[in-house]
């Protein structure tokens, strides 16, 4: 892994650390491959291993257990705890991914959230092949598969499985396992005319208007 991961110092791609970031080894070593740049506020806890050319972006925070391979993207100000990231994998701002696996290739946009534990207290369950495993795990999110695209405010709840080359839509939330494909949110937008004539006020003078609240009962339009 030390080699795979270019964890040696080098002359030719140093690592970059800004002042303000925080590399805390006091409960464990911090590893950072060649060339990897860490940004002003970040912070990683050890416990952790970086691999080379990655970008840990402003006030993003990995805590211990995690495991980047090499070029990984972190955003701003997104949360990393316990999680194995492959290789060329893009983790946009404000994200938290939590005792969670995701694939090489696999891309996050903001604020995509892995659920790692129940409100009820119970072990976290996976489905495989059809047969519902109980993990023993208290704490266990979610495995992205390779490739995988997920858009803005996804939510996973914990344990489920997002298939190789799945495309999520945004705001998608993820209460089972889904076969791998595209998937959006039908969206339905209500326009409402102004008809009432109290939402004219200080338009007295606007002839438009003052016919529109005299008139009949505008339909929506649906967009």
């Amino acid at each position: 892994m030390i080699s795979y991961l270019r964890l040696e110092p080098s002359a030719t791609a140093p690592v970059e650390i800004a002042p303000t970031a925080l590399i805390d080894e006091s409960a464990g070593e911090v590893r950072i491959g060649q060339g990897t740049k860490i940004c002003h506020g970040a912070v990683i806890q050890g416990p952790a291993v970086i691999g080379a050319h990655c970008l840990i972006g402003n006030y993003a925070f990995i805590r211990p257990g995690s495991v980047l391979s090499n070029n990984v993207r972190v955003g701003f100000a997104t949360e990393i705890k316990n999680a194995v990231i492959e290789k060329n994998v893009a983790i946009g701002p404000q994200c938290f991914i939590a005792d969670s696996a995701i694939g090489q290739d696999a891309y996050l946009g903001a604020q995509v959230r892995t659920s790692n534990h129940r409100l009820d207290g119970k072990t976290v369950s996976v489905d495989i092949a059809g047969e519902r495993i109980d993990t023993g795990c208290e704490k266990l999110g979610a495995w992205i598969g390779r490739g995988a695209r997920l858009g803005i405010q996804v939510i996973i709840l914990p344990g489920r499985i997002i298939a190789p080359d799945t495309l999520l839509g945004p705001r998608i939330l993820v209460e089972k396992n889904l076969p791998s494909g595209r998937y959006s949110l039908k969206q339905e937008i209500i326009h409402k005319e102004m008809t009432d004539e109290a939402n004219c006020a200080g338009n007295n003078g606007n002839p438009d208007v003052r016919a529109v609240a005299r008139g009949a009962h505008q339909p929506d339009r649906r967009l």
